[in-house]
């Protein structure tokens, strides 16, 4: 990441094999969701899964992993399903079902499968020859990347992520005309 070097709390890491490795990984995956980062960087460590080697580096911040993306991702996801929503004037049972359809271990199974994002994540120490990936592994990444979106480009980057991850088509009616509104 040519303009962006290692942080810091990285350069010093003795795990800079594992960490440049991984970098090739981040370009692809911004070529398969269709968003270039600013700050490359957020979308490494949302495909850093919990209990990646980088998990190991003694930084606060890496500790769990993609954990922390994952929860600003889910709230992101939530605001975005509420925008959608809000304009149909249905019911908040509407909502609740949405948000059912597109952000279950199922659905981001769904985008694991049809967008190849298990070749993107760092597993966890000794998962890493595994061809398995635990739902709950792959709905945090999930959260995380558009996490990791918001932080860099704001709403509408984490909308355009959302659109090409197709979590819109799990619910249900392609809800990017309203989102494309915001």
């Amino acid at each position: 990441m040519e303009n962006h070097p290692l942080p810091p709390a990285l350069a010093s890491s003795p795990f800079q094999h594992t960490i440049a490795t991984n970098l090739n990984k981040t370009h692809a995956c911004e070529a398969a969701i269709g968003y270039k980062f600013q700050n490359p960087w957020l979308l490494w460590e949302a495909l850093q899964a919990a209990g990646s080697p980088v998990a190991h580096l003694g930084i606060p911040r890496y500790e769990v992993g993609n954990l922390r993306l994952a929860i600003v991702g889910d709230r992101i996801l939530d605001l975005l399903l509420a925008l959608h929503w809000y304009p149909t004037g249905q019911k908040r049972v509407a909502f609740d079902t949405l948000r059912h359809q597109t952000t279950t271990n199922v659905s981001f199974t769904a985008v694991r499968n049809r967008m190849g994002m298990s070749r993107y994540i760092t597993k966890a120490m000794g998962a890493e020859h595994t061809a398995l990936m635990s739902p709950r592994t792959m709905s945090a990444t999930v959260e995380a990347v558009i996490g990791a979106a918001y932080l860099d480009g704001g709403v509408g980057a984490a909308r355009l992520v959302v659109g090409k991850l197709g979590i819109w088509e799990m619910g249900g009616d392609g809800g990017e005309r309203v989102l494309a509104e915001l």
